[in-house]
């Protein structure tokens, strides 16, 4: 199964190739704003795909009700669903390869997420420039591995 991954960017286009050299994508003349970025990472060509814009609230909305839905600390998930609803633009990642099988690409989903003010969705968990996990199964992950006998 392939890598599954969005970033949620609170400030700026999204435009990758202010990240990234060799970046690739649908931008030009006949088209203002780019639909996907193609993205050399690791010896392979990786996709992020531009959430249209018109779709972003929405999008947005059924995210939150997620957040809300996770069986975790109320004030966290308020925190996260207040950062999160501040989306401007939602990359979503296609590959072919999971993280595994190109390690490149998950420091790089942090990278754009720090350069664009936003969050890494992956696991179905919220997660900061960072790393540092907001909300979700790699939060309770993180608290059981950081219990007593853990």
């Amino acid at each position: 199964m392939p890598a599954n991954a969005a970033i949620y960017i609170q400030q700026g286009s999204g435009d990758l190739a202010t990240v990234f050299d060799g970046v690739k994508s649908d931008k030009g003349l006949l088209r203002r704003t780019a639909t996907r970025y193609d993205v050399p990472l690791g010896g392979e060509t990786v996709r992020f795909n531009v959430m249209d814009a018109k779709a972003v609230a929405a999008h947005v909305q059924g995210f939150l009700g997620y957040i809300a839905s996770l069986d975790q600390d109320e004030a966290r998930k308020r925190d996260t669903a207040h950062a999160i609803g501040h989306t401007t633009v939602v990359l979503g990642l296609m590959t072919e390869r999971e993280f595994e099988d190109n390690p490149a690409i998950w420091p790089a989903l942090f990278r754009i997420a720090d350069a664009f003010d936003g969050f890494v969705f992956a696991f179905g968990s919220v997660l900061l420039p960072n790393g540092a996990v907001l909300v979700g199964p790699l939060l309770d992950q993180e608290e059981e591995n950081d219990a007593p006998g853990g």
